[in-house]
């Protein structure tokens, strides 16, 4: 039975993160992040300047702006920084890219797969709470595919 729960899961991560690469004629396109990171930090209380944010982030102001204009994307292992200094949900900033922050999935990969009983009558009130961003987006990202892509 733990073999069983084991596949289902890993298939679920599959699933979930190569999603986004089965759609037909998906090309990358960063300007929903990019605008996403714009009104974010036009947003801040004390509005910032790219070039304050790029001092803040430790990049170069034409980098920051070339993300804001979508053009570019942050790397993979610096989003949750991109995320703090705009303020903004870190999973939000991924659902900009419509992808899933592996970070979360290698979460759950770590820990051995529970009963399914226990699946989550084992979890901790901290642990369900952070199991919410997750849930909400795959959520959000099943809807979110035509009924022929669900099966």
């Amino acid at each position: 039975m733990e073999e069983f729960v084991k596949l289902k899961l890993d298939k679920l991560h599959q699933v979930v993160y190569y999603l986004p690469a089965m759609l037909p004629n998906k090309r990358r396109d960063y300007t929903k992040l990019g605008d996403f990171l714009k009104k974010a930090r036009l947003n801040l209380h004390k509005k910032n300047s790219v070039d304050e944010m790029a001092e803040k982030l430790g990049v170069s102001s034409s980098f920051v702006y070339q993300v804001e204009q979508g053009k570019r994307k942050p790397k993979d292992g610096d989003m949750r920084k991109w995320a703090i200094r705009y303020k903004v949900n870190y999973v939000e900033l991924w659902k900009c890219l419509d992808r899933i922050p592996m970070d979360l999935i290698a979460s759950f990969k770590e820990k051995p797969p529970p009963t399914p009983d226990a699946l989550f009558t084992s979890l901790t009130p901290d642990e369900k709470r952070e199991l919410v961003p997750f849930m909400n987006f795959v959520r959000w990202k099943v809807s979110d595919y035509p009924a022929s892509v669900k099966r």
